[in-house]
């Protein structure tokens, strides 16, 4: 029995002036165009906390066993109740920010991403996981200096992992470029993200 496609965004940077954000405005403008229904994470606009605390990691860590705060079980909800989850972030240093990479710490929980002993994982495996990430440099030189498999090793292979059928990376590259050129890869960047918005399956 086929259904409407449901899609989470979790979106992470802290300027709405960014080309992440024109990015991510022109992702779900794809989505729109093809009436998907979607949700969004705006971690800085919604105050997320990344920070994550001492009796967080003493239940991670199997020493205590304590509720998980409604911040937390929020995203958690939204996640399971999607069938493909998108993040669209900059690179910051060769991550994620600092609050998509607490996000992860606090939200891909044991008892949800990941099982022990006592207790089960609860999330449920997503038919698709798309990363759109924006970077300064170049896609070549991050491929030729092995970054590019550090990150499918980082976020597709550890953090995703068989969460889902299938995942996939876009890199909005060389964005820290001269100006007329970033204008440039801005106008390509905004048609890139709304064409991949577009291909999402309406039902599934």
């Amino acid at each position: 029995m086929t259904r409407n496609t449901k899609v989470h965004i979790v979106y992470c940077h802290p300027d709405n002036n960014s080309m992440t954000n024109e990015i991510k405005k022109a992702y779900v403008h794809g989505l729109k165009a093809k009436n998907i229904d979607y949700t969004i994470s705006d971690l800085y606009k919604q105050h997320f906390k990344s920070d994550i605390t001492r009796s967080e990691y003493q239940r991670e860590s199997n020493i205590i066993s304590s509720n998980l705060s409604g911040d937390v079980l929020t995203q958690q909800r939204l996640i399971n109740d999607a069938d493909i989850l998108t993040f669209i972030f900059p690179l910051f240093w060769m991550d994620a920010p600092s609050k998509l990479v607490g996000y992860f710490s606090r939200v891909f929980t044991v008892g949800f991403r990941y099982s022990n002993d006592d207790t089960p994982a609860t999330m449920n495996r997503l038919k698709e996981v798309n990363f759109l990430i924006v970077t300064g440099s170049s896609y070549d030189d991050l491929l030729n200096d092995g970054k590019i498999d550090a990150l499918k090793t980082i976020f597709v292979n550890d953090r995703i992992a068989d969460k889902s059928e299938r995942t996939k990376m876009y890199f909005f590259s060389n964005t820290a470029v001269h100006k007329k050129e970033r204008l440039l890869n801005k106008q390509r960047y905004i048609q890139r993200a709304k064409k991949i918005g577009m291909i999402t399956p309406k039902r599934i």
